[in-house]
């Protein structure tokens, strides 16, 4: 289960905090929610610090859309990793 909750917002910045986990089931919510913003020309800030795991399809899915004014804050360094690419 994932958990969206807008935290803060202005006309040019939403800020949403996420819980759970980021799988297939809820990745199209979350890029649907991400997307309806930067549509309004806004910056999105995730919070990420109660975020559990993350599946390829959401590492996808917010790595096509990460470009798009998204910024991810306060990940575990395994999930920023998976964000980052992974090890190398």
């Amino acid at each position: 289960m994932l958990r969206i909750t807008k935290v803060s917002e202005s006309p040019s910045l939403v800020t949403m905090k996420l819980e759970g986990r980021i799988t297939a089931d809820w990745v199209f919510l979350l890029e649907k929610e991400c997307l309806r913003f930067l549509e309004e020309k806004r910056k999105v800030i995730l919070d990420f610090s109660e975020v559990t795991f993350v599946d390829w399809r959401g590492v996808e899915m917010l790595g096509k859309i990460s470009a798009n004014n998204i910024q991810v804050i306060n990940c575990c360094p395994l999930i920023e990793d998976l964000l980052n690419g992974g090890a190398d």
